[in-house]
């Protein structure tokens, strides 16, 4: 028993071999060195003892609440033996930075902690969106980094503060240190259960390169000043239609201007047609 209580204790420094705990409790399998020798003649990976792992008191830790382990096949691990001299039970505490062969200036550290955008984004030309404010500094941003690609910034850096989700696919949110919100996505689908509101302090536009569908069971309310459709580029042929048929005609023009078709009511004008001339008062 004298084993476990402490006055034996050996640690020890390894090499993760293995991540894939066949009882899925994140296990891992650590090649010690000074023990277990690089020959896998002598103990192969498969033969290596399931090492127990601690984890943060912030995990769970009890009946299915907590969360998988981060550390990856060929990782530098500290540890001890539960065990002490027979050094059959091992348990690690923690992994180690160490120079690896094959990255980028020998540092498993990543890049985008230490400086070095790996990612590359195409902006958006019709949305005036903003470039990236990265300029992260060693050790300001706080980078986790997964195998397929993904990646979470929190980043520190003095005046270029940031929060990054990036997804493999290209798909990412940045929020920028000025607070504003940039996200590009693939397909995008929302489900609002109860009631939606936007509130728009400024101007919003709205670029759609293909159809808009608007399907609405109940009645739909359009309040403005004025309200025009078709507004735009004279050039190009246009129609708004309602039930493909048109409400009227004002061959006159209201204030000089030129309109195809309108809807007039007491205070407001609705125009319908090619207004881009049109300079007439709200109230007209």
């Amino acid at each position: 028993m004298n084993n476990f209580y402490g006055d034996n204790t050996r640690w020890f420094v390894g090499d993760v071999k293995s991540v894939s705990d066949p009882l899925e409790l994140g296990r891992i399998q650590v090649r010690v060195h000074g023990i277990h020798s690089d020959n896998q003649i002598d103990i192969p990976d498969a033969n290596l003892p399931w090492a127990q792992t601690v984890v943060p008191i912030t995990e769970g830790g009890t009946k299915g609440i907590g969360n998988n382990l981060g550390i990856k096949v060929g990782a530098l691990v500290f540890g001890i033996f539960l065990d002490g001299m027979d050094s059959q039970l091992p348990l690690v505490l923690g992994s180690m930075p160490k120079y690896e062969e094959g990255s980028p200036g020998g540092l498993s550290t990543n890049q985008l902690a230490r400086g070095t955008n790996t990612i590359s984004k195409t902006r958006d030309p019709f949305t005036s969106e903003p470039a990236s404010p990265y300029a992260a500094v060693y050790p300001k941003n706080n980078v986790h980094a997964y195998e397929s690609g993904h990646v979470i910034e929190i980043d520190d850096t003095p005046d270029a503060e940031r929060i990054h989700i990036f997804h493999k696919s290209g798909t990412f949110v940045e929020m920028h240190p000025n607070g504003d919100v940039v996200t590009h996505m693939k397909n995008g689908f929302k489900t609002v259960t109860g009631n939606d509101k936007i509130h728009v302090t400024g101007t919003m536009d709205m670029i759609i390169d293909g159809d808009m569908n608007i399907n609405v069971t109940g009645d739909v309310a359009m309040n403005g000043a004025t309200i025009n459709l078709n507004n735009g580029d004279p050039v190009r042929d246009k129609a708004a239609r309602l039930n493909d048929t048109a409400i009227g005609t004002d061959p006159a023009g209201i204030a000089g201007g030129t309109v195809n078709s309108v809807i007039n009511s007491a205070s407001k004008t609705v125009f319908i047609g090619d207004g881009a001339d049109l300079v007439a008062d709200e109230d007209e």
